[in-house]
């Protein structure tokens, strides 16, 4: 994608101001393409809307729906390329184009006569798009980096969102960043911006679907694979390299082994790249998959026409992936203990000439959701959970919010022990309290409310995410299984569908719809994959670069966050200990806690 960048004087501002705001858009980006007394945008030249509309229209992203807009839009007998697409659809249709359009987008557009901005992207896309408002100006861009660089406020940080993040509350999804004067635009959501109002509006909501009764069970399995196939053959371009990730479980499965036989029509085939470890990952894992390579190979095969490459990442550096993901996203991460992979594998599948790569990250909440255990006949929860199991589940469900509030009160723990967040940070920004006070952190009472809270529709930040690192790794990332028209699908039919009442298998609608595809040794399989699992033994192999950033971490400001203290005792233990609670406090404190450590030390200068 190329970058957006522009910025709007909504008052009357000192003219140095916005020479000096031009100065910097020109240094970083060249000359804008609009330009007048009140705004100006950078982005791809839209020389056919600036043309026809009275607005300048900037387009960018990749549409899947390209016949169907260009039809609607007077446009079939000629397509044009997906920018503009969205110019065009935008420019008839206004803020009602947002819902026509299908695919990994964002718009902005000007119109001068009304002094009036517009943004909005995607319903559930990989991308970005950033600003900053206050009384005088508003300011976006595609780019953190880029809004950063007009100094438009003093660099604040918002703790609580770093807060959030050390200990897995996950509140921080939506338009907050780390920065406070700088917000994300959310999935599903545009910004309308004039001089004297900022209206935020979520234009598709996944909490709003239907419900979808279809006569037979067998109905709904020929349904998923017609939307699971057209979201699918939607994102593979018509020429060029096409990858995907794929792991031994049935979302990235699901995907390659639809994509393969897809891009074969064409004399095409699928690179894979699983992650694989370096060490013996057994003494970690458990009963999990340490090494997802003889799964993954197994599918490969199924699909008949795809290229699988291992990523280990042998020489890549946990600690080092960790700054330079910081270098990316300019804030702390949840998934810090995979970042060496993660990297790795991008740049590999883009190093081999893949323009394009499929992921199925949104497939644990939507096609392989493991159904609500309430949704089995009563007889089969007894049988799977035990009668004492079950019955604590209903009356949790039951409790009202008073009451719930009070256990999870009694229940917390105030040392945080999954995370290496300093307690008496978490008391004086009052994070036990604000953390309880979060009804979404509560037990939820239907069936879709809790698929709803994994989802996390119009507030979930990883499409941002994988668009920067896509950005910084030379490759376009999109998730077939984040397609809205099939999220809403998954989300509309009854949730008994997704566990087989006759065995209680979870996953049951995925399994069945890839009889065929996907081998029985995947497509049956129960066991959870750890593609992180010999990170211990990795961290031990780059002693030096932990013992670095500890010290860096507790020679600056961060040490007033993270407990260094408790990190160097973990540190310690997982370099004689080889067990499952050595992975686990490897992930959670010590990688997560230098990852934050290091983004409080940078913050304001390197972030």
């Amino acid at each position: 994608m190329t970058r957006l960048f522009g910025f709007f004087l909504r008052t009357a501002t000192d003219p140095a101001i916005c020479s000096r705001l031009e100065a910097i858009g020109r240094a970083r980006l060249g000359a804008p393409v609009y330009m007048d007394g009140t705004a100006m945008l950078w982005g791809p030249a839209p020389p056919r809307s600036r043309a026809r509309y009275p607005l300048t229209i900037l387009g960018d992203g990749t549409v899947h729906n390209r016949r169907e807009l260009g039809s609607e839009l007077g446009l079939a007998c000629s397509l044009p390329s997906d920018a503009e697409l969205l110019r065009e659809a935008f420019a008839q249709w206004g803020e009602q184009a947002y819902k026509r359009i299908h695919g990994d987008w964002r718009i902005v557009g000007w119109n001068p006569a009304t002094r009036t901005l517009s943004l909005a992207r995607d319903p559930f896309g990989n991308t970005a798009l950033y600003h900053h408002a206050s009384p005088g100006i508003f300011a976006f861009a595609s780019s953190r980096e880029d809004l950063l660089a007009l100094d438009l406020a003093p660099v604040a940080m918002d703790e609580l969102y770093v807060a959030q993040t050390l200990v897995s509350w996950f509140a921080y999804h939506g338009e907050r960043t780390a920065h406070a004067s700088i917000s994300r635009l959310p999935p599903a959501h545009s910004l309308r911006v004039t001089p004297d109002r900022f209206d935020k509006h979520c234009y598709w909501r996944l909490e709003d679907v239907a419900d979808t009764r279809l006569p037979r069970r067998e109905d709904y399995v020929v349904r998923f694979r017609e939307l699971f196939d057209q979201a699918v053959r939607d994102r593979l371009p018509s020429e060029g390299g096409v990858a995907a990730t794929l792991s031994g479980g049935l979302d990235s499965g699901s995907v390659a082994v639809t994509a393969a036989p897809m891009l074969a029509e064409d004399g095409r085939r699928l690179s894979a790249y699983v992650s694989t470890p370096v060490h013996d990952p057994r003494a970690y894992v458990g009963r999990g998959i340490g090494d997802e390579y003889p799964l993954a190979s197994a599918t490969a095969r199924a699909g008949g026409t795809i290229d699988l490459t291992r990523i280990d990442a042998a020489n890549v550096s946990p600690i080092g992936a960790i700054r330079e993901m910081l270098a990316i996203t300019r804030e702390p991460e949840h998934a810090a203990p995979g970042f060496f992979w993660l990297l790795d594998l991008f740049r590999t599948a883009a190093r081999d000439g893949n323009r394009l790569l499929l992921l199925g990250q949104m497939g644990n909440g939507g096609i392989s959701w493991d159904g609500d255990p309430t949704s089995l006949p009563l007889w089969r929860q007894i049988e799977r959970d035990g009668l004492a199991e079950m019955a604590k589940l209903r009356l949790r469900r039951m409790l009202p919010w008073p009451m719930e509030r009070l256990y999870r009160g009694l229940r917390a723990r105030p040392d945080y022990p999954s995370s290496a967040i300093r307690t008496d940070f978490a008391h004086r920004i009052r994070l036990g309290e604000r953390w309880r006070d979060d009804r979404a952190e509560g037990p939820y009472r239907r069936c879709r409310e809790q698929r709803l809270r994994f989802i996390r529709p119009g507030a979930l930040k990883v499409g941002a995410l994988y668009a920067e690192v896509g950005a910084a790794t030379g490759i376009s990332i999109t998730d077939p299984t984040a397609d809205p028209r099939l999220l809403e699908f998954c989300l509309s039919i009854p949730d008994s569908l997704y566990v087989d009442p006759q065995t209680g298998v979870e996953r049951w609608l995925v399994r069945e719809a890839m009889k065929g595809r996907l081998p029985d040794e995947v497509r049956l399989n129960r066991s959870i994959g750890r593609q992180s699992g010999d990170l211990v033994p990795r961290l031990r192999q780059f002693f030096g670069d932990v013992e670095e950033a500890l010290a860096e971490v507790a020679r600056g400001p961060g040490a007033e966050y993270v407990d260094v203290a408790r990190m160097r005792r973990v540190w310690q233990q997982i370099q004689v200990e080889d067990s499952g609670q050595a992975l686990n406090l490897a992930g959670t404190v010590l990688t997560r806690g230098l990852m934050a450590g290091l983004f409080v030390n940078g913050f304001g200068t390197r972030y």
